[in-house]
């Protein structure tokens, strides 16, 4: 039980060892992997701007393209990914390391499974065929299907935030509009009360002239009845 637990483990080490940035993947100059492919051959016609290039420095530059960030050392290159220890595996995109220390990106399989590959030959990004070469290994960065999804779930998170901000933005006007009818009630409240203590106090007035009214009346009255 623990020996599967521990291989579970590691399946799972495996598959998450790369992890690709949705945002970098969704803003990306190239959506698929034809886009890359064809990108990388690109740097044919600037002159003299191939020659900058060995073939780990080429995967880094393909792959950036589609919005995937890799070392450029071919040893760190061949760790990304997911291994791809079958060459009957392999997938159009691939990385594929030869015994020879020759790698590159697979460009196209053929129907008799035989693959070409994108590389840098002398200054130059060649596509060459891998019939004459022995096998090592292939990792697996992505596929459109993977882009397509990385770029999809980007969009729905940001969909997702727009509302929580929209939602946000709308709460706060909605207190703000609750606060300013709220102050205004207040006012009416504090305006109310102080018309009514205006009348209690024009009543009470009005009631003391009305009592030195009468009292100057009794003062008259009993003058004349003495």
């Amino acid at each position: 039980m623990k020996k599967l637990f521990m291989m579970a483990v590691s399946a799972m080490i495996a598959l998450s060892s790369f992890a690709a940035d949705k945002e970098k993947v969704a803003k990306a100059p190239q959506q698929t992997i034809d886009g890359m492919l064809n990108t990388a051959l690109q740097l044919n016609t600037v002159p003299g701007e191939a020659a900058e290039f060995d073939n780990g420095k080429l995967i880094q530059y393909a792959f950036s393209q589609v919005g995937y960030e890799l070392p450029a050392d071919l040893p760190s290159i061949a760790k990304e990914g997911v291994a791809v220890k079958k060459q009957a595996k392999i997938a159009v995109g691939d990385v594929i390391f030869f015994n020879d220390g020759q790698a590159g990106i697979v460009y196209k399989i053929g129907d008799d499974k035989s693959l070409s590959f994108l590389h840098v030959v002398n200054g130059q990004v060649m596509i060459s065929s891998s019939q004459s070469l022995s096998y090592k290994c292939g990792t697996h960065i992505t596929s459109d299907k993977e882009i397509s999804t990385l770029r999809k779930e980007y969009e729905k998170e940001q969909k997702a935030i727009a509302k929580a901000k929209e939602q946000q933005e709308k709460a706060a006007a909605d207190a703000a509009k609750a606060a300013a009818k709220a102050e205004k009630a207040k006012a009416d409240a504090e305006k109310a009360a102080q018309k009514a203590q205006e009348k209690i106090d024009k009543a009470n007035k009005d009631a003391a002239k009305a009592a030195a009214k009468a009292e100057k009346a009794d003062q008259k009255y009993n003058e004349i009845s003495k």
